[in-house]
């Protein structure tokens, strides 16, 4: 089950690093301005991906 989950979704840190970005992208989307979170989601992903990429 383990090997099947690692396949499908990664490691643990890549699902907390996509979740992170649907939270930010979530916030904005309640915020004041809610069409900033058509920005905020790339430039999460973007960022949570660079992070990623140093490990």
């Amino acid at each position: 089950m383990k090997a099947l989950f690692k396949t499908l979704f990664g490691s643990a840190r890549t699902i907390a690093v996509a979740a992170g970005a649907v939270f930010l992208a979530v916030l904005a989307l309640h915020g004041p301005v809610p069409g900033l979170a058509g920005a905020v989601f790339p430039a999460a992903m973007l960022a949570g991906a660079a992070y990623l990429a140093r490990y």
